[in-house]
């Protein structure tokens, strides 16, 4: 994939996801919100395997990145729809945007990586302080504000660990598996936690 390519996706990712996630919370509440979008997701996936003719992998190495993403997606997607309740969602994308610094660390003590140099934390740092600026503007501050801060910077951790977590287990699982795998296990695990907390 080209640069620009990837960078654009980027941008249309992050700058959509956190307005699915306030919408798909309005109304039904945010544990159907995440329990529906993730069950979407997983039949696209599901449908996507299929039609692209590609097999799920089953051996040990495979199911242990299905389950460390798996849980990672559980774990990060309940925390920012819980958190998009009390803030708005250009502050969930600036938060977001610590992922790459957490995930930088993470991997740092867990595989012994070095990857941010000083020049990229400054570039980091330029883009999270752009970022703060412009969305500060109007942010009203309360304990509601601060809840939903600490709830998407915990998703950022648990998204970052599950990362590495797959990378440490190395098991060369192409991404759309990946992706379905990890929605097989956290389907129930966002179905459980609607029907027993809100359903």
């Amino acid at each position: 994939m080209s640069v620009p390519a990837a960078f654009l996706g980027v941008v249309l990712i992050w700058a959509t996801t956190p307005l699915a996630i306030k919408w798909s919370s309005e109304g039904a509440g945010f544990l159907f919100g995440v329990a529906a979008r993730m069950v979407l997701g997983v039949v696209v996936c599901l449908v996507l395997v299929a039609l692209l003719s590609r097999r799920m992998r089953w051996h040990r190495e495979a199911l242990l990145t299905y389950l460390a993403a798996g849980i990672g997606l559980w774990g990060a997607m309940t925390s920012v729809y819980w958190s998009a309740q009390f803030i708005p969602s250009g502050l969930i994308s600036v938060l977001f945007g610590l992922s790459p610094v957490v995930t930088g660390v993470i991997a740092a003590i867990w595989l012994g990586e070095r990857m941010l140099t000083p020049f990229r934390l400054l570039g980091l740092g330029l883009g999270l302080a752009g970022l703060s600026v412009v969305c500060a503007h109007g942010l009203t501050t309360g304990a509601g504000t601060t809840l939903g801060i600490a709830g998407v910077v915990l998703s950022v951790h648990i998204h970052a660990a599950s990362a590495v977590w797959v990378k440490r287990i190395g098991a060369g699982v192409p991404a759309l598996e990946t992706t379905t795998g990890a929605l097989l296990i956290a389907v129930p695990l966002f179905a459980l936690n609607w029907a027993v907390l809100d359903g």
